[in-house]
């Protein structure tokens, strides 16, 4: 009778873990694509997806005298599509497994792939001549090859172990949640002096932290099950 309340104490966590997870990740994305920057104007709103854009326009950051990696701002929406491939790579349901991790790879590619840099390359293929990209774009373009490699490598995600998963898991919500923070709270005094007054925090970003802390809990969850 222990055994069975076990077995079953071992299953409701799990099946929880899963459902954090999902839920984690719809808050996360829905998060990251609503407003950051709130404003009464729609044109002076700022989601988390355009937080990279949005700040190479401040001088400060185009001198240096604030030091903004305005590639970070992107490190929300990698890790999801990563995270994305972790949960598809592990499924019981074959194709799901088999297809998941590389449609997540294509999909991240299309929506991160900054076009100045497709246009590049396409010209130099066009013309046999070197490939020259803008450094603006190199921390972008970095950090898009991490994120489509490691939703690659989680095609045999159902080999790994419950605690390795859950650990990769955990850390990867971390990686979603704490550079982009930082840049944010880098660039929000910038924001304030340039819209003259103080800003509460947008319902996106709220929602896109929410998304992540499930994401750590659920990885720790599956990390401390008893099962290997």
């Amino acid at each position: 009778m222990m055994g069975d309340r076990g077995a079953w104490c071992v299953v409701r966590r799990s099946s929880v873990s899963g459902w954090l997870i999902i839920l984690g990740l719809v808050c996360a994305v829905v998060g990251y694509f609503g407003p950051w920057v709130p404003h009464k104007t729609a044109a002076l709103t700022v989601t988390g997806f355009e937080l990279a854009e949005f700040a190479k326009f401040f001088p400060q950051v185009q001198g240096g005298t604030v030091s903004v990696v305005r590639a970070l701002f992107y490190t929300p929406l990698v890790t999801a599509a990563v995270l994305l491939a972790l949960r598809t790579g592990r499924s019981i349901i074959r194709p799901v497994r088999l297809v998941g991790p590389p449609v997540t790879a294509v999909i991240l590619l299309v929506v991160l792939l900054p076009y100045p840099v497709v246009d590049t390359v396409r010209q130099a293929l066009a013309t046999r001549s070197p490939v020259r990209l803008d450094p603006q774009h190199t921390g972008q373009l970095r950090l898009v090859a991490v994120g489509v490699a490691l939703a690659l490598l989680a095609l045999p995600g159902r080999r790994l172990s419950r605690r390795v998963w859950g650990g990769l898991v955990a850390l990867l919500a971390l990686g979603g949640a704490v550079p982009s923070l930082w840049q944010f709270a880098i660039l929000r005094p910038l924001v304030v002096a340039l819209y003259d007054k103080p800003f509460d925090l947008g319902w996106g970003l709220v929602a896109c932290v929410a998304g992540f802390a499930l994401l750590l809990i659920s990885g720790v969850l599956v990390s401390a099950s008893p099962r290997s």
